[in-house]
Parts: C-alpha cells; structure tokens; sequence
C-alpha cells in the first residue's frame, strides 16, 4: 500500500486555486455571461473582463471561507454528539430510499 502525502504536504489552497483558475467550465462561462456586460466600444474590454472575474473570485472566496468555518463548527459539533450524528445519516439514507421509491414508481403509472 502507498503511503499518503502527509496534510502539510498537500497544500489545499494552492491545489484548490489552481483547480479554480484552470476550470474550463468556469472559464466558458466567464467569457458566455460576462460578454453581455462588457461595452464593445469600450478600449479595454480585458480590462472589464477581469474587473468582473475579480468580483466573482472575491465574492467567491468569501462563501467557500464562510463554508469551511461552518463546515469545521459542524463538524466538531457532531464529533461530540455520536447519536446527533447518527440520526442525521439515518433520516438521510431514508429521504434517499423514499426518493428513489418515488422515482422508480413515477414511470410506471
């Protein structure tokens, strides 16, 4: 078996923004939805577009930040509180069951 990279190895942030910046999806989408709101006539049009994506990458920042501290809060929370926990996956696993219930029977009628 392989030994896995240690956390301090990783280095998730530059992983993450690497990931972020090379997404060709998000890059196709900055350049279908951002056109409409760049001036054609204005001379710096790459100066808009990337006012823009610096918007988008700060508002952006500022949700996945307020999600990982979320994140790290619940997750202490239900560290602590086993039975919390396992109620949680239990009702979850149900809701799942009953929709693919429901999905499987909806074709048949």
């Amino acid at each position: 078996m392989a030994d896995l990279p240690r956390l301090d190895q990783i280095h998730p942030y530059r992983t993450a923004l690497s990931i972020s910046l090379l997404n060709p999806k998000a890059i196709l989408f900055f350049l279908s939805f951002f056109v409409q709101f760049v001036q054609p006539n204005y001379a710096y049009p790459a100066l808009s577009f990337l006012i823009l994506a610096i918007i988008v990458q700060l508002v952006s920042f500022t949700y996945l930040t307020a999600l990982i501290f979320s994140g790290v809060k619940l997750a202490n929370f239900f560290k602590h509180n086993y039975k919390l926990a396992a109620g949680g996956v239990f009702s979850v696993g149900i809701l799942f069951f009953i929709f693919g219930l429901r999905l499987a029977t909806s074709t048949l009628a």
